[in-house]
């Protein structure tokens, strides 16, 4: 099985990014519900106590009650995530979504170390620091991450 993973579109990070990254994701989402792809969303809520202030971003489309938090970069990190997908007998992991240096990319890569087919969609995926980025994308790649420029 198929998902699209969606990482950290949260409200507050929103002002980090270009305005159109979230009409970017949610192109990435219809295109999944079109195809009938699971659509699962994963936010990073930091210390515990602060959940409410990490909500999904305002504009970005919800099309299923497949949500989990985490508080460590890579959406592994959350038990329930990882046996959510387990559960579903998940086999590719389509990636959109921010931080591109830092959650999408540990995300990615714990997702090829633990066995699955990994894709991260460019065009739906930004970076605060796009020099570090750039320079990630290679090792993905060489990772075995494929890297969709379209």
């Amino acid at each position: 099985m198929e998902i699209l993973l969606v990482i950290d579109m949260q409200q507050k990070y929103m002002n980090s990014y270009e305005p159109d990254l979230i009409m970017r994701v949610n192109n990435r989402i219809k295109e999944a519900v079109e195809a009938d792809v699971p659509v699962v969303y994963v936010r990073n809520v930091g210390k515990i106590e602060n959940i409410d202030n990490y909500n999904l971003a305002d504009d970005l489309d919800i099309v299923s009650d497949c949500s989990f938090t985490k508080r460590w970069p890579s959406a592994f990190s959350s038990e329930e995530f990882v046996s959510f997908i387990e559960c579903l007998n998940v086999d590719v992991i389509n990636m959109v979504g921010i931080d591109g240096r830092c959650c999408v990319a540990r995300t990615a890569m714990d997702a090829v170390k633990r066995g699955y087919t990994t894709k991260i969609y460019l065009d739906s995926v930004a970076a605060m620091n796009d020099n570090f980025y750039l320079k990630e994308l290679p090792e993905m790649r060489d990772a075995g991450v494929e890297i969709i420029a379209d």
